[in-house]
């Protein structure tokens, strides 16, 4: 079944890039320990329609996920339900969006490992998570960034880059640590910058924050 998933995904892709036009892909996917590879080079690329309430999901356990858009009008949308998942997304250039959600309503996720890394341009990410173990990294290179992220506390993590334009990243984390949650590792180097930080009770956080330089505001709030 799987493999029947991977030749449709493939064909779809190589027919997109050889055209050079409307790169989509849209997924869902239920199971445990499957392996889902997504590369699109060029035009107006997606992954997933979240807009339609069709956002590309996985739901199972002990998952690996990764998807490469290398140019034009990107986007990925993705969420990610249950345990031991691997989600990787590297985006090169041009409009950029992410939204990674990971957990539903109902379900957290946990010990999942997503990393993402983009190049340039556009940039906007959005990624709500709930669940605990989450080890969720990102690096953006540069032009017009925007990070949101909420973590809705669990063994918390995350770990912010941020090199050049027009900055701007809000984290957020918060209720009932004290059981090893919250922490935040960000750097941001230069432009437009502001940032805010709120990690809240009971207690269990760490900040770690290093700007270097351009019109910087940085806001953090801790507190039980």
């Amino acid at each position: 079944m799987l493999s029947k998933i991977k030749l449709s995904f493939l064909a779809t892709i190589l027919l997109a890039g050889f055209a050079h036009a409307n790169n989509t892909v849209y997924i869902e996917q239920a199971g445990n320990t499957n392996t889902v590879t997504i590369t699109q080079i060029g035009s107006t690329n997606r992954v997933g329609n979240s807009g339609l309430n069709n956002q590309s999901k996985i739901t199972g356990s002990n998952n690996t996920l990764s998807v490469t858009q290398t140019g034009d009008s990107n986007i990925v949308d993705y969420n990610v339900i249950g345990s031991g998942n691997t989600v990787t997304k590297t985006i090169t250039g041009d409009t950029n969006q992410i939204t990674f959600t990971c957990g539903d309503g109902t379900t957290a996720c946990t010990n999942v490992n997503s990393t993402m890394t983009i190049s340039g341009d556009s940039n906007t990410v959005t990624s709500t998570i709930k669940g605990s173990g989450i080890n969720n990294t990102l690096s953006i290179t540069g032009d017009s960034n925007t990070v949101t992220q909420t973590i809705t506390t669990g063994l918390s993590s995350s770990q912010i880059t941020i090199t050049g334009d027009s900055n701007t990243f809000t984290s957020s984390m918060t209720g009932a640590s004290g059981g090893g949650g919250h922490s935040l590792v960000a750097t941001v180097i230069g432009t437009s910058n502001t940032h805010s930080v709120t990690q809240q009770g009971t207690i269990n956080t760490t900040v770690n924050i290093a700007t270097n330089g351009s019109s910087n505001t940085v806001t953090v709030n801790t507190r039980n």
